[in-house]
């Protein structure tokens, strides 16, 4: 089979390119074997945004949360609306994937307004906590009870 006939035949009915064989990627460097140059996962998705504080909230205002993972590279957007709670365990939700690194979001709109709301997560883990601006304190629940609470995730994914 000819290199052309080998590459038409990765391509389905469909028109999307299929690569048949597990643990291989698209190569962008000149070689043969699997290294940081091969691309080898690509994915956009939802996932179920919960509470992990324990609390067992369940967040309101139809809620989103959807990602987008190169390699291991993830962009991860979501917009929640805190219920009602006078629960006074520390603010926690759920991250699409766990994190190799610290990650950190960019909260773009919030309702909580004493101060800037930032994003944190602990290397390891697949929870992310809320902060509040200047004095890096973590939010309660309480804190952000009936806040509404748009942000978006960019973190290197561990697998």
């Amino acid at each position: 089979m000819s290199n052309a006939q080998y590459l038409a035949s990765l391509v389905n009915s469909s028109g999307n390119i299929n690569i048949p064989v597990s643990n291989a990627g698209i190569n962008f460097n000149n070689s043969s074997a699997i290294g940081a140059s091969t691309l080898t996962d690509y994915e956009t998705g939802n996932w179920s945004i919960a509470d992990t504080s324990g609390a067992g909230l369940t967040f309101s205002s139809n809620p989103f949360a959807f990602y987008t993972k190169v390699g291991n590279l993830v962009f991860a957007s979501f917009d929640i609306t805190y219920p009602s709670t006078s629960n006074s365990a520390l603010a926690q939700v759920s991250m699409p994937f766990v994190g190799t690194n610290y990650a950190n979001g960019f909260i773009g709109y919030t309702t909580y307004l004493t101060s800037a709301v930032y994003l944190e997560s602990s290397s390891g883990t697949s929870n992310m906590q809320f902060l509040a601006g200047g004095s890096f304190n973590n939010l309660t629940n309480v804190n952000l009870s009936g806040k509404r609470i748009i942000a978006t995730l960019i973190y290197k994914a561990t697998f």
